[in-house]
């Protein structure tokens, strides 16, 4: 199955009626296409990664799906399978709301984030400390040059590391890094705001000095 054609397309949520609602979808059409896979969450993150998604149905080449009318807010997607039972990615995802239910709850506002860079990074080893104008019970993402780098759950929010008040420092490589802090509410997937920094590590090399030619053709070239 060429997995990129694969992943199953848009993902449709017909409108309730007294036989229920009905997830549609675009059908696959790869010569080993054997089916697909129906998943149900009830929150947010909903994947099949996220450890909140269960399966729901497993369906042969059909492109639609009676979900019933759950009481709660419910999501779903699909993915297809291949003869081999090799798994696609996500679909796109769905949400049914029950009828007369309250609209789900607004994400929590998002609050300023500072960054301050500690040490000089030009001449020696450096770091970066972080602040938020949040009251809540937050932890923090830390990511250098978008890979992370650790999470923190407790002031001071610092990178590399801290000591428990002060930011630590150190050298990661003479050129160019970026460091991003991203905040949560504690223990959750609710971000409350991010904020980055790019510095240079290393002073730059200093291009080689010339002049003009001199009479005769002769060039001077100042050695370093």
């Amino acid at each position: 199955m060429n997995w990129v054609r694969a992943i199953a397309g848009v993902l449709v949520l017909w409108s309730s009626t007294a036989w229920g609602a009905t997830l549609t979808w675009n059908a696959n059409n790869e010569p080993d296409m054997a089916g697909y896979r129906v998943y149900q969450c009830s929150q947010t993150p909903c994947t099949k990664t996220s450890g909140k998604a269960s399966p729901l149905a497993t369906l042969g080449k059909v492109t639609s799906f009676n979900i019933g009318t759950p009481a709660v807010t419910q999501y779903y997607f699909i993915t297809a399978y291949d003869l081999a039972n090799n798994e696609s990615n996500n679909s796109s995802l769905v949400t049914f709301t029950p009828a007369g239910s309250p609209p789900p709850a607004p994400p929590p506002p998002l609050e300023a984030v500072s960054l301050t860079v500690v040490g000089n990074p030009a001449t020696g080893p450096w770091g970066v400390s972080a602040t938020t104008t949040s009251t809540q019970a937050v932890m923090a993402n830390v990511f250098l040059d978008g890979v992370l780098h650790h999470v923190e759950h407790l002031a001071p929010w610092s990178f590399p590391g801290d000591n428990g008040t002060s930011v630590t420092t150190a050298l990661f490589g003479k050129g160019t890094h970026t460091v991003q802090f991203v905040f949560y509410l504690q223990n959750t997937t609710s971000e409350i705001g991010r904020h980055s920094v790019t510095v240079t590590e290393g002073s730059p090399a200093l291009a080689p000095l010339t002049t003009p030619p001199a009479p005769g053709g002769l060039y001077i070239h100042a050695v370093k």
